[in-house]
């Protein structure tokens, strides 16, 4: 039997990966508490929403870079490159004496989250043994689900108490010492110099992706003047870059890996565009103050916990192509019926209560994709294809965000009801794709 992930040979691994993700969620979760008092001490509400897309852009392209770097370096020299540039963003943001310098920030600390995302889904690939790697995934869900549910009151005492400044400077020492706790696995791992090299024509088309990624974060929800022409520039370039990307067929959900990358891809979409207005609508329609609105992203938090905890639980000699099958069908179900749930005004509980269960299902689902990509990739190709799995869910997260922006934005103003089931039914039917997705995702025997 496999030794426990807390064994001192796998502990490392574990524990450090979990610490890396933790910050790296941690502070995704933070900024958005923190970004209404950054935005005024810096007089920056023009660059409001940039302060988000330039993390989601870049991070795009630490991605890409880092898991043909993992592939061919190893992923040691990729961590430490991109904890190192976390921290380096997260000094830059926290000292910044201007908006500008903020973003600039911002998009430092993006690429070295992207870098160093991708490099602990290596390690864990050649650290973890498989029959352990669904526990320790299972742990970095639990690593989301803490600073999800803590994060936002942390953030509230230190702005309160110290300054914003703390969100970002307080955090870099933490993440070299989770670096310094990660380092023994790091030492262990190895490079692959029958890899391939990164190709320029992949940067070229990681950069159109992130400047895509970006304008779809930064847009607004109206669809006035040249945003009507822009709009649909910008989501045919997202869609061309991913096909440059991706592994060939995951657009059209060829069988085996394309199909279990579509599956990630789809669901990422489907829950980030529910996400942005649940909140929004158990407000308007429910008279829910911002806390109790909250609670739909808290009680989603701790089911997409539990979910992961169970596929952790199931035995060696599970299917887990059926597992992934199942996670999919029950969010996919949840999401249709949010959408019912909110067209005939049931009452506020509902809603949380369908969604909770929906992500429950992406935490069947979503570990099972990252084991599942990792059996079905060779040694030298782990890095590359855990960083299409990444870039594919954020691409698919910001077309599916812009066409809710759109849908949104287009019926609120006249019909808010009709807006918000209109957004959920977009997030259905992205969902949707993940059904086509998990059908072809065994590979042919």
């Amino acid at each position: 039997m496999p030794p426990s992930i807390f064994s001192p040979g796998l502990r490392s691994a574990s524990v450090g990966a979990t610490a890396l993700i933790a910050l790296l969620a941690l502070e995704y979760i933070a900024v958005g508490a923190a970004m209404p008092t950054i935005a005024g001490a810096l007089d920056g509400y023009h660059l409001y929403n940039m302060a988000f897309g330039a993390t989601v852009a870049a991070s795009v392209v630490g991605m890409v870079v880092g898991g043909w770097w993992s592939d061919r370096a190893g992923p040691r020299p990729v961590t430490v490159v991109g904890v190192l540039t976390f921290c380096a963003g997260l000094v830059l943001a926290g000292l910044a004496p201007t908006m500008e310098v903020f973003v600039l920030g911002r998009a430092v600390q993006g690429l070295g989250s992207g870098l160093t995302t991708v490099a602990v889904y290596v390690v864990i690939a050649q650290r973890v043994p498989d029959q352990r790697r669904p526990a320790v995934f299972s742990l970095l869900a639990a690593a989301w689900v803490v600073p999800g549910l803590a994060g936002p009151l942390l953030t509230g005492l230190v702005v309160e108490h110290l300054t914003w400044r703390w969100v970002f400077l307080g955090v870099a020492p933490l993440a070299a010492l989770s670096l310094v706790v990660f380092w023994r696995a790091l030492r262990a791992t190895r490079s692959g110099e029958d890899s391939p090299y990164l190709r320029p024509s992949t940067i070229a088309w990681a950069v159109v992706a992130a400047v895509g990624v970006g304008v779809l974060n930064m847009s607004g929800e109206s669809v006035d003047g040249l945003e009507r022409v822009v709009g649909p520039l910008v989501l045919l370039l997202v869609a061309v870059a991913s096909w440059r990307l991706l592994p060939a067929g995951t657009l059209w959900s060829a069988r085996g890996l394309p199909s279990v990358i579509g599956v990630r891809a789809a669901m990422g979409g489907s829950f980030l565009a529910a996400e942005a207005y649940l909140p929004l609508m158990l407000r308007d329609e429910h008279g829910y103050s911002p806390a109790q609105a909250g609670a739909v992203l808290a009680v989603a938090s701790v089911a997409w916990a539990f979910g992961s905890w169970l596929q952790g639980r199931l035995g060696e000699g599970v299917d887990r192509y059926r597992v992934m099958t199942l996670g999919v069908s029950v969010f996919t179900a949840m999401m249709v019926l949010l959408a019912v749930a909110v067209w005939l005004r049931w009452p506020g509980w509902a809603p949380i209560l369908v969604y909770g269960v929906a992500t429950l299902g992406v935490g069947l689902a979503y570990p099972t994709t990252t084991l599942l990509v990792m059996r079905l990739s060779t040694s030298s190709q782990i890095g590359r294809n855990s960083s299409a799995l990444q870039v594919g869910e954020s691409l698919n997260g910001a077309v599916a965000l812009a066409v809710t922006g759109v849908v949104f934005g287009l019926l609120y103003a006249t019909q808010p009801h009709a807006a918000f089931v209109g957004t959920l039914a977009v997030a259905a039917a992205v969902g949707a794709v993940a059904v086509v997705s998990v059908l072809r995702a065994r590979p042919a025997r």
